[in-house]
């Protein structure tokens, strides 16, 4: 597929607020949910999910489904390797500086790595234990590894099936599903499974997310097999989705009282309000986002966004030495402080990219690369 600019900004303006959020600065008031009930996390399951779709039903199309299968696996298995390496450092590097420290952001982080560093270990090789902050990759590898079935499945079923489960398994998810198969497989006696509380498996749902990335992936394969047939956005929908995206942007940044409401806008299980608004969002922005970067074309969003896989690693990396070397609450930076925090961080992911792009590398999002 011919790159396209627009894509590889936006995921350079992903790349930005996500950073932005994680890194212990005052800024993550400001850049964590800025449009609304959605997050970065969003945005970059979604794109890819998509870029995936347009990539993949293109080789479907003229090769066999095995050349599929196997594209999308060595993928999952590159993802899985940058996942590795960054639990590598974190236990390693991250973890005695946390112990040497007395940071408390560390010890939450990595608590059950101090307690059981065995177990911890090769639980989160095989995705079992997932630290805050290493949590998202491995959701890119399973999505990925499942994508081939997601694919074959509509293939020979139709699309309508295979949504219709999806959002089947979304509902299922909203309810407990995790929480119902974690108490299933614990309970069974022959099974090795750590003594590990769900809490450690990531705060992502899988069973929940899941929905987002078909969705993503369907468009994909949609735009890639009838690019002819595509109608332009009515304006009616535009403007219901502006009202949408601008009502739940008040609601968010009037810090109006949910109360049990709350609960429709959680992030972890993709709840449905928050699916309405990052769906408005999303359609928003997939209009005005070529519009926008045709006009502006910012060079330092797109080779961020074209090499946004070793950047995200590098953010981990950056995100992970903050924590471990400042501590926010027991010694709060000044501005210069944060300023030489964010100019290093974002230095150091624009040289990776810059080393990217001169080396040539194949430079996908997350989830395809």
């Amino acid at each position: 597929m011919q790159r396209r600019p627009e894509f590889d900004s936006l995921r350079g303006v992903l790349l930005v607020l996500m950073t932005l959020t994680h890194l212990p600065t005052r800024l993550n008031v400001l850049s964590n949910q800025p449009f609304g009930f959605v997050s970065a996390a969003e945005g970059f399951v979604f794109l890819s999910a998509f870029l995936v779709g347009v990539v993949h039903a293109k080789k479907l199309g003229t090769s066999s489904p095995i050349a599929m299968v196997k594209s999308l696996w060595s993928r999952a298995l590159k993802v899985y390797g940058y996942h590795v390496a960054l639990l590598c450092f974190a236990f390693t590097i991250i973890a005695a500086l946390g112990v040497a420290a007395r940071r408390p952001a560390i010890h939450n982080l990595l608590g059950f790595f101090h307690q059981d560093p065995f177990t911890a270990l090769w639980s989160s090789l095989f995705l079992l234990y997932c630290p805050p902050l290493l949590d998202i990759l491995p959701l890119y590898v399973v999505l990925l590894l499942l994508t081939p079935a997601v694919m074959l499945g509509a293939r020979k079923e139709g699309w309508s099936r295979v949504l219709g489960l999806s959002a089947l398994i979304w509902v299922w998810a909203q309810v407990g599903l995790k929480r119902a198969l974690y108490d299933l497989l614990v309970a069974i006696p022959v099974l090795p499974w750590p003594p590990l509380s769900i809490d450690l498996s990531g705060a992502f749902d899988l069973f929940a997310w899941q929905f987002l990335w078909v969705l993503g992936v369907w468009l994909g394969v949609s735009r890639a097999t009838a690019p002819e047939h595509r109608e332009p956005v009515s304006r009616r929908l535009l403007t219901g989705a502006l009202v949408i995206s601008v009502g739940f942007l008040l609601v968010r940044h009037l810090d109006v009282d949910l109360g049990a409401a709350a609960v429709l806008f959680d992030k972890w299980t993709l709840a449905p309000l928050r699916l309405v608004n990052f769906l408005a969002v999303a359609l928003l922005a997939s209009w005005l986002a070529p519009r926008v970067f045709r006009w502006l074309r910012p060079r330092v969003l797109e080779a961020l966004g074209q090499a946004s896989l070793p950047v995200f690693a590098v953010h981990v990396v950056l995100c992970l030495l903050s924590l471990s070397l400042l501590d926010e609450n027991e010694d709060p930076l000044d501005y210069w402080d944060e300023f030489a925090v964010l100019v290093a961080t974002f230095c150091s992911m624009y040289f990776v990219a810059l080393r990217q792009r001169l080396a040539g590398r194949d430079m996908g999002p997350p989830s395809t690369s």
